[in-house]
């Protein structure tokens, strides 16, 4: 792989015509009944998660551009877990779709270089296939360019991508983020952000870099004040749906052009079947409510473009 990853999504943005993300996030107790796990086994739980997102990801696949894929919640099932997500990496690119991978990793020195190994790079080993490496990942910049840079070398050699947290959607993270009186700690990240993904070789044919930023829409003011500060940047924007955020907060975010940002949902998608507007018009039919969901979230993104 050697295709700019700003510029495989920007196609990708314009095939599907919307810049909605699926984010995976399974979280056991709340599967559906077909894969309502039987045994307390974490082998078992694994499967149970894994199936179920095979089916979201074959759903929404014709509707959106990539999916986020969030290693915390296969973590938690220890190794079968963690074999369970790179396989639904595999599975999603096999559908045809983007993979970031959320990992939020953010080390410095070697420990940073092996996380970038692991998770960006193309594996050096005869039984890792490259299609269980996903397209992006998410990191924490906080220790600094040692932590960072390692995963932005690889991402250029390899055609891939990273996103830096930036400001995140989480109101509990604005005591941080939102530190510094006049100049917030968040334009600092920002400003390291532009700085660490500046370089030509790191800028595909639309303008974008490989180094992207977290970034969730707050007051319109200062989400614009972002965008216009970061012109090179691709966002991956947090916050829609299920935290309360809507297509019109989203709406700074967008550069010219496809590829300048894209929005993630997660919960309010892949657990439609629990809301009563879908389970009124589709029964215990729980992947048409995922669907349904899905399109009106492909199509209210679709609008910012």
């Amino acid at each position: 792989m050697t295709h700019h990853y700003a510029d495989r999504l920007a196609n990708a943005i314009e095939h599907k015509r919307t810049a909605a993300v699926v984010g995976i996030d399974p979280v056991l107790e709340r599967l559906p009944a077909p894969f309502a796990p039987q045994r307390r086994t974490a082998e078992h739980a694994a499967r149970c998660v894994e199936g179920f997102a095979r089916e979201v990801i074959r759903v929404v696949a014709p509707r959106v551009p990539a999916l986020k894929i969030n290693s915390a919640f296969f973590e938690a099932m220890h190794e079968h877990g963690v074999a369970a997500f790179y396989r639904l990496i595999r599975f999603a690119r096999e559908c045809g779709l983007l993979v970031i991978s959320d990992i939020k990793r953010g080390d410095i020195g070697s420990t940073a270089a092996l996380y970038a190994r692991g998770h960006i790079a193309d594996p050096p080993f005869e039984d890792i296939s490259a299609s269980c490496v996903p397209d992006a990942v998410t990191l924490a910049g906080y220790l600094g360019k040692n932590a960072v840079i390692p995963f932005v070398e690889q991402a250029s050699a390899s055609g891939r991508g990273v996103y830096v947290l930036v400001r995140p959607s989480d109101p509990g993270a604005d005591v941080v983020h939102d530190f510094g009186g006049e100049r917030p700690f968040y334009l600092h990240m920002a400003e390291l952000v532009r700085e660490w993904g500046a370089a030509p070789q790191l800028v595909g044919e639309r303008g974008f870099s490989c180094v992207g930023a977290v970034v969730a829409p707050k007051d319109s003011a200062s989400t614009a004040a972002l965008r216009d500060f970061l012109p090179h940047t691709p966002l991956l924007v947090p916050g829609y749906g299920a935290q309360g955020g809507t297509a019109a907060a989203c709406r700074a975010c967008f550069a010219r052009g496809a590829g300048g940002a894209v929005v993630n949902a997660s919960r309010s998608v892949i657990y439609a079947f629990e809301k009563p507007e879908y389970r009124e018009q589709f029964g215990d039919d729980w992947l048409a409510c995922i669907d349904a969901a899905c399109a009106g979230f492909a199509e209210d993104i679709a609008s910012l473009l």
